[in-house]
């Protein structure tokens, strides 16, 4: 009988631990993190943000908390979109500025260019490009200087001549060519005479180095330099002469009365 009761002891023993365990367990406060989470809260996105990090002994307190969030959340949302629009609105006010006071420049600027332009401007006669000679005048091809053909220049002044083969007596007016050629481009001579005084007065005057311009009967001009100048009787023939001057190659000879009606001079330029 004495086994029985031991076993019961045992067995009552066994019973009061289990019981006294279930009771430590059932007070034991359960751990927040496995609380179920309340509806409004899971709602909201920062909520679920704060429930992952903080552990919250009360339910109540963390749905006020995550409304309070999601406030602070949407005030600084609608600040910053504040802000974006009045940079736009700043922005689009400086560009109407900027607007404003480009056209006053461009109109400055239109109104003094055609003043530059006027001054630059420069009358360009246009130019034939498949005949461009024939647009040119002849003032523009001839040299202000320019002389006629038959003239010749003797150390400045100009005068014209004429033919006078072998005659007697010289021109009343200008020169006369009494032999030889008036070309410039023959390589020979030729012989000018003229009065004194009269148009050749001027030849009495060359000495050696002057020039004396001839432009022959074909437009051609030479200028010869005096290189030779002697006196001879009027009695003197031409065959006397004509090696003394002929022998000077392109060159020509002015002949003209001294003026005491006894001698010539004879001046020789090439």
């Amino acid at each position: 009988m004495k086994a029985p009761k031991v076993l019961a002891a045992s067995l009552t023993s066994v019973a009061a631990l289990c019981l006294a365990g279930g009771l430590a367990f059932a007070l034991e406060p359960a751990d927040p993190a496995t609380r179920p989470m309340p509806e409004k809260a899971q709602d909201t996105s920062i909520t679920k943000q704060v429930a992952s990090i903080i552990i919250y002994e009360d339910q109540e307190e963390a749905v006020a908390m995550a409304t309070e969030f999601d406030a602070v959340h949407d005030q600084l949302a609608l600040q910053a979109v504040a802000e974006r629009a009045q940079l736009a609105r700043d922005h689009n006010r400086d560009d109407g500025a900027a607007a404003e006071d480009s056209p006053a420049e461009n109109a400055a600027a239109a109104e003094t260019a055609p003043e530059v332009a006027e001054e630059e401007a420069v009358d360009v006669e246009p130019v034939d490009v498949e005949h461009p000679l024939e647009t040119i005048s002849p003032e523009e091809v001839t040299e202000p200087d320019a002389m006629a053909a038959a003239t010749i220049n003797v150390n400045g002044d100009v005068m014209g001549y004429v033919p006078s083969y072998e005659t007697a007596s010289a021109p009343s007016s200008g020169a006369g060519l009494w032999m030889g050629s008036d070309s410039t481009t023959d390589g020979s001579w030729g012989y000018f005479i003229g009065h004194n005084p009269g148009s050749f007065t001027c030849v009495m005057t060359l000495k050696n180095g002057d020039p004396v311009t001839v432009c022959d009967s074909d437009g051609n001009a030479r200028t010869y330099y005096v290189v030779d100048e002697f006196i001879v009787p009027d009695d003197t023939y031409w065959e006397d002469i004509q090696s003394h001057v002929t022998d000077y190659g392109e060159s020509i000879i002015l002949q003209t009365c001294c003026g005491d009606n006894a001698h010539y001079r004879v001046v020789i330029a090439n």
